[in-house]
């Protein structure tokens, strides 16, 4: 597990508490989602709600396992040992998993906010929207930057092939450095913005319900407490994105190889092969009033 570390176990602490610990309770007083004793059923009083929680839960839950489990991994122990799976197959199929559970999640979240008879408040709802909003673009910039990575990571191939078979020109030359900048610039893009989605979109709303959990109703205390969440979580942000990009790319690296044709984060990933080139996340994704419920 090369990416355990102490901000991923933060961030994924920080996740079980709300989903599992702080939530269902709510949840269950708010019967969202209730065990009915006379029939025996699990039953729901607003279904919009509870696919909408059931996709940002997904998005949740995927963001703490793709993040620990990349295609750098070469395998994944499921628990208690009973299989062996490789971990790029895995990173991919939850990857897109999530980002479908997550359109379904933002499309119920606006609808929640804005088409139902009786609405949040106007404020509640702006803001939400606008949250559902920026994670829709970090979604939709992770996703367009790891296909402009794989399209440039062909287009280097077909180059460094130019050169095997004795067919390279000066133009040649130049044209792979220029791609081999542009394929490192988009894995940056991707994995920027995929681990937003974790720590930001995700992180925040559960880090603004500890920081009430904590405050226990004072005002002056909760914004405090609040401000440094949001902090913490930036940080750390920051801090997991150079990991991934710096701390791995000694270890990808065979001794004595050239690293002129090779970028920085390509080597970091290099288990990912020209078709399936997906990382964080590989397709689309969005969680929205996940954040807000609870």
């Amino acid at each position: 597990m090369k990416h355990l570390n102490v901000y991923w176990t933060l961030a994924t602490s920080l996740g079980i508490w709300f989903l599992f610990l702080h939530s269902p309770p709510i949840l269950s007083e708010r019967k969202v989602l209730y065990w009915n004793h006379e029939n025996h059923t699990l039953e729901t009083n607003d279904a919009p709600f509870l696919l909408h929680l059931i996709g940002s839960y997904v998005i949740y839950i995927i963001c703490m396992l793709n993040t620990l489990y990349t295609p750098s991994c070469s395998t994944m122990t499921l628990i208690g040992g009973t299989a062996v799976v490789k971990a790029r197959s895995m990173h991919v199929w939850m990857g897109r998993c999530a980002m479908i559970a997550g359109y379904m999640s933002f499309a119920l979240g606006v609808y929640l906010a804005w088409g139902q008879h009786e609405t949040p408040p106007l404020g509640f709802s702006v803001g939400i929207t606008a949250g559902g909003i920026a994670q829709m673009y970090c979604q939709i910039t992770g996703h367009y930057a790891i296909c402009e990575y794989r399209r440039l990571k062909q287009l280097v191939h077909s180059l460094e092939h130019q050169e095997d078979d004795g067919q390279r020109q000066p133009s040649s030359l130049v044209e792979l450095e220029d791609a081999t900048d542009k394929m490192q610039n988009a894995l940056h893009r991707h994995i920027y913005s995929m681990l937003a989605i974790f720590l930001l979109a995700c992180g925040i709303p559960a880090g603004m319900r500890l920081s009430g959990d904590l405050s226990r109703g004072n005002g002056i205390a909760n914004s405090i407490l609040a401000m440094l969440v949001f902090a913490s979580l930036v940080m750390m942000q920051r801090q997991m994105f150079r990991h991934f990009v710096h701390i791995n790319e000694p270890e990808q690296r065979e001794p004595g190889e050239d690293t002129t044709s090779h970028s920085t984060v390509e080597t970091l990933f290099n288990s990912i092969d020209a078709a399936e080139g997906e990382t964080l996340f590989s397709c689309k994704y969005r969680q929205p009033l996940l954040s807000n419920s609870g």
